[in-house]
């Protein structure tokens, strides 16, 4: 079940305790992991097509603006709780997302393989907490692998499984692609993998990222590391 917490800026949504969303009302950053995953889209500069897989309540839309980035984002999920919030608190942005109802997996198998940019940000409540679902691991992987056109990128939104070990199939996401570099958080337990055929080096993405993040004037802007694979 989500919680919806009004916050100073929005809403909050949680399940089991655990952020999933932070709502925000106006262009500028959440001082959470959304800012880093909006900083990556607009450090990366895909061309075509940019996707996300797993909505809630569009958590990076807010920092995505607040950085000017204006492209359409194309999205999916299978509960519509925090879109609905979205398009409620969020109307002048609303057109600039295009949204369905529906599974990851089936979604994406009806699409073209013409994405700049995929991302993974899918996550499951269990047992109290919350946790990406087996499909990001396995079968999403190839699957996004095969609708991201050449010279495109791949963004994976990860979380230590129960018990609080990292995946070893990371390492199956990572040879799906050429190049690859995680961004490291000092404030979540989520690591970002940026996977593609060519990316900026380590040192040049931080730069990027750190460069968006302090635009918006993001606390994480400090709060990151980025190393390559």
């Amino acid at each position: 079940m989500t919680t919806i917490t009004p916050t100073k800026q929005g809403l909050r949504l949680s399940q089991h305790g655990v952020v999933i969303s932070e709502l925000r009302t106006s262009p500028g950053p959440t001082h959470s992991v959304f800012d880093v995953l909006a900083a990556s889209i607009a450090a990366l500069v895909p061309c075509n097509r940019i996707g996300v897989l797993g909505f809630a309540g569009g958590g990076m839309i807010a920092p995505l603006r607040g950085l000017g980035v204006q492209a359409v984002i194309d999205s999916v999920d299978l509960d519509r709780t925090g879109y609905d919030l979205f398009r409620l608190h969020c109307p002048d942005w609303a057109s600039g997302v295009n949204w369905q109802q529906s599974d990851a997996i089936a979604w994406l198998r009806e699409q073209p393989r013409n994405f700049g940019l995929l991302m993974d940000d899918l996550s499951v409540p269990q047992g109290g907490d919350v946790f990406k679902p087996a499909v990001s691991w396995y079968a999403l992987p190839k699957l996004m692998r095969s609708r991201i056109y050449a010279g495109g990128f791949g963004v994976f939104n990860l979380l230590p499984a129960p018990g609080g070990t990292w995946h070893s199939d990371v390492r199956g996401i990572i040879d799906l692609f050429e190049t690859a570099r995680t961004i490291a958080l000092d404030d979540f337990e989520n690591q970002i993998l940026i996977t593609g055929d060519a990316l900026p080096t380590a040192r040049e993405l931080g730069s990027r990222l750190r460069h968006s993040l302090r635009k918006i004037r993001s606390r994480q802007a400090s709060r990151i590391q980025v190393r390559t694979i």
